[in-house]
């Protein structure tokens, strides 16, 4: 299977999913082969110097489009999964790039890594999002939301398959100790407003005794916040830091109203740890904890936010419940061998 996604740097989203991928043992002796997406140049200008960027992002496709025909010379190849978010563009590149796979008589599956709905409003983009569904073999999507707006818009068949994590970001239920009392509330992503940043910090205030710690890189607009002592800003840490964050927090809170949101990582590995969650029903949060590994609040309601770790603070049992349930949802639903296994049956019913 040959693999249309970018590679790190950056990490995060997409990136770091593909190196879970290319790191993975697939069943039924499936190899993967990366066609680098990677972004060219420094997005950050856009909007300053838009001509540079267009011009930049033409190179990308042509390398793009270039690479795919050369990995198709390969007689092993025997599909293209492309994973994108839908954006306007990179769904118009994606089109391409099905086209080239056609041509070359190989199936083509596009992997659409957001919730659809929220991406995909303008008229041109629902056009580009019909050709390319409907070009494809088949649809992936990453939550319920989006599988209903493919059935909707698409006469190509769709399946939901989830993000993975790495088996050894696991735990065992026994492993993971419930204090008695609430002392950290952690968040790990972008330390942005579209990601609830500024709902957990409003939270905080109503929690003296709480620590809230933002790990991540945080926005000016949101560094800039008037907050309590009890937030703590930790900027960027290694994956073996961020995985002690998890190890040592006791709610875990992601209230995103992120519009490029599919399914998170972050929320996942909190599960993996063994952590009560308290999440926005967005994306695929609510499909993830299904109200059993925490609670679910509306975008924005910081009433309902302060109330979610009321509950929680005051109930031990509770938290121990939703606990176990988290990892225990993640060993059968979302651990790497279940979800690549996932993959490998799509694949093989696809080139049937």
């Amino acid at each position: 299977v040959i693999l249309l996604a970018p590679t790190p740097p950056p990490s995060g989203g997409i990136a770091s999913w593909t190196v879970r991928m290319e790191n993975a043992s697939l069943k039924n002796g499936w190899k993967v082969k990366v066609v680098d997406e990677k972004l060219s140049g420094n997005r950050e200008v856009f909007g300053v110097n838009t001509k540079r960027i267009l011009f930049m992002e033409i190179k990308r496709c042509i390398r793009i489009w270039k690479n795919l025909k050369k990995a198709l010379t390969e007689n092993e190849v025997k599909i293209v999964h492309s994973c994108i978010p839908a954006s306007t563009t990179g769904m118009l590149r994606e089109y391409v790039c099905a086209l080239i796979s056609k041509a070359r008589k190989r199936k083509f599956i596009i992997h659409y890594r957001c919730t659809i709905p929220n991406m995909c409003k303008s008229r041109i983009g629902m056009l580009i999002f019909r050709l390319l569904s409907n070009k494809s073999d088949l649809v992936m999507v990453l939550n319920t939301q989006s599988v209903d707006f493919v059935k909707k818009h698409s006469s190509t068949s769709v399946v939901l398959i989830p993000n993975f994590i790495e088996e050894a970001a696991i735990i065992d239920e026994h492993t993971k100790v419930i204090s008695d009392k609430v002392k950290r509330v952690l968040y790990v992503g972008g330390v942005i407003k579209t990601k609830g940043c500024g709902d957990i910090i409003t939270v905080a205030k109503e929690f003296p005794d709480i620590e809230f710690r933002l790990v991540g890189n945080p926005a000016t607009d949101i560094s800039k916040l008037p907050h309590t002592s009890n937030v703590i800003f930790c900027g960027e840490k290694s994956k073996a830091e961020v995985k002690r964050e998890f190890l040592n927090a006791d709610l875990f809170m992601f209230v995103t109203h992120f519009p490029g949101e599919g399914f998170s990582n972050a929320l996942a590995e909190a599960m993996a740890s063994g952590i009560p969650c308290i999440t926005t029903d967005w994306a695929a949060n609510k499909d993830m904890i299904e109200e059993k590994g925490g609670i679910v609040v509306s975008i924005k309601d910081t009433v309902a936010m302060k109330n979610a770790v009321s509950t929680l603070k005051e109930n031990r049992e509770l938290r121990q419940n939703q606990s176990t349930w988290n990892i225990n949802k993640v060993k059968t639903c979302y651990s790497e061998k279940v979800v690549t296994g996932m993959y490998v049956d799509e694949y093989e019913k696809t080139i049937k």
